[in-house]
């Protein structure tokens, strides 16, 4: 059974602001190490990195254009991979909706770090209906719901009149292109 698809949710692009105290507050316990010992020094100020991740991701320029009141740049992104790999961006990226004044920015960090993500990752976002966190458009993504997509296929197959053996092999190849998605797209848009 393919996993329950959130109706699309289309977030208007703003401009970047600083982070209210409210959504800081709202932010903050999201925030905290799943393990009890986390490794590693503490960020000297996560608010700022998060303020520096979100304005880069609202921006859409490079890594070196962020201001300096914001800290340095390698830090800000070291920190935007290290969320990345470790779950916590598809733990934002779920609680986005509840966090209605940082969702775009949430989204476009996700999507700015998509490269390093999961296929899991991907699918999560599809599912949510994030349509501002996707790197590309949902046809372009892989399918993994291979009983719709293969019953819709062998229907349309069966519909056509034509002999299964002879369209069989033309059948299978496209099935295999709608499962894969066209990973050119979504692993190269930024």
């Amino acid at each position: 059974m393919p996993p329950h698809r959130q109706p699309r949710r289309t977030t208007r692009p703003h401009p970047w602001s600083p982070m209210t105290d409210a959504e800081w507050a709202a932010l903050a316990p999201l925030l905290a190490p799943p393990r009890a010992t986390p490794r590693g020094r503490p960020p000297a100020d996560r608010r700022r990195t998060l303020d520096a991740i979100f304005w880069v991701a609202c921006s859409r320029g490079p890594w070196r254009d962020l201001p300096p009141e914001l800290g340095r740049a390698d830090t800000a992104h070291r920190t935007l991979r290290r969320f990345a790999r470790s779950g916590l961006l598809d733990r934002l990226l779920a609680a986005a909706p509840r966090l209605a004044s940082l969702e775009w920015r949430i989204a476009r960090a996700w999507r700015r770090a998509c490269r390093l993500m999961s296929m899991a990752s991907l699918l999560l976002a599809r599912n949510l209906g994030l349509t501002a966190a996707l790197p590309c458009s949902e046809a372009d993504l892989p399918n993994p719901d291979l009983s719709e997509t293969l019953h819709r296929a062998r229907e349309s197959v069966l519909e056509s009149g034509l002999p299964i053996l002879r369209s069989g092999l033309k059948w299978l190849m496209l099935l295999h292109r709608m499962v894969g998605g066209r990973p050119q797209a979504f692993r190269t848009t930024a």
